[in-house]
């Protein structure tokens, strides 16, 4: 029997700076096949030049912008792996991160899903005050025990039943989408290991706009609760 492919998906919107450590990582796992779908959503930078410098070890798809969700989705309708996992342009994984979910998902055949640990790491120019917001933010995503889009590995069955990512989410899209496939009664395992690594920057999409970032998140912490009030009324 064939091992599987493992497709990963990384959507950057000028994320020239720290571009190629995330692809380098991917291309150094320990799992093969991983195949690789960079998706640059209408960068203004080097974003994909960097991405084409690659050649044929990944396939590169240019859009215009359309927002993170929109080409995330993308990369998924062009990618061919019945397993899936995202990476973040900023973040980076451990060499055998994948090969460890996936011996995991292999060992139990009924897990939809498996997430791992990460770590965060601070870049030099977050000043004091933006730091001590990222860090509480932070901390108050992590207590919602939905993980990190960038520490999951899903079977693509997951996520065609959930949609995919919600079009025209800025601000929080990713604990959107996790809180849906939780929601839906989906198996998952989290391994014990540290297996990636989230970079938290001046340029984050979590140091943007407070109060958008704030009402984004309100929303979609108000569509995870009517979701569970209408599963636990069905009883």
């Amino acid at each position: 029997m064939s091992a599987p492919v493992v497709s990963c998906v990384i959507a950057v919107f000028n994320g020239e700076k720290y571009l190629r450590e995330a692809i380098d990582s991917v291309l150094a796992q320990t799992w093969q096949p991983t195949e690789l779908v960079v998706v640059d959503d209408g960068s203004l930078d080097s974003s994909a030049a960097i991405a084409a410098s690659y050649g044929p070890r990944l396939r590169l798809l240019r859009q215009a912008n359309a927002g993170v969700s929109v080409a995330r989705n993308a990369g998924v309708v062009a990618s061919s792996g019945q397993i899936l996992c995202f990476l973040d342009a900023d973040d980076w994984l451990e060499s055998d991160k994948i090969e460890q979910q996936v011996a995991r998902l292999g060992a139990e055949p009924a897990l939809d899903f498996c997430d791992c640990q990460s770590r965060n790491f601070w870049s030099p120019e977050l000043d004091a005050e933006r730091l001590q917001r990222e860090h509480r933010h932070r901390e108050f995503i992590d207590r919602l025990d939905h993980g990190h889009i960038s520490t999951w590995l899903m079977r693509r069955s997951l996520f065609e039943s959930v949609g995919g990512f919600t079009p025209g989410m800025t601000y929080s899209e990713d604990i959107d989408f996790l809180s849906r496939c939780r929601d839906g009664g989906m198996r998952g395992a989290t391994l014990p290991a540290a297996l990636t690594w989230r970079r938290l920057h001046d340029a984050n999409a979590t140091s943007g706009d407070a109060a958008m970032q704030g009402a984004a998140l309100a929303a979609t912490m108000k569509a995870h609760l009517d979701r569970l009030r209408a599963l636990k009324a069905r009883g």
